[in-house]
């Protein structure tokens, strides 16, 4: 099972990838079971920089095989 900073390293890796952004910030994270209530994931709030711009974004990743579930811009999950 992931814990905080291997889910933190994979939104590393997918903002490059997919974004080439490697400042970002963490605003919110919480580990728990997603909506079907059969798997655990981690979703993450996230803040960047896009030219110059501020941006958020929301993550969900799978904490037991660390796939990238969802990525949702200008969204955060709410508490």
């Amino acid at each position: 099972m992931l814990d905080f900073a291997q889910g933190v390293e994979k939104i590393k890796h997918h903002m490059k990838l997919a974004f080439n952004i490697e400042d970002f910030n963490i605003t919110m994270a919480k580990q728990e079971k997603d909506q079907t209530n059969e798997r655990e994931v981690w979703r993450y709030n996230i803040e960047y920089l896009v030219g110059g711009k501020p941006s958020k974004a929301m993550i969900e990743i799978n904490a037991n095989t660390g796939d990238v579930i969802l990525f949702q811009k200008e969204s955060q999950w709410r508490l």
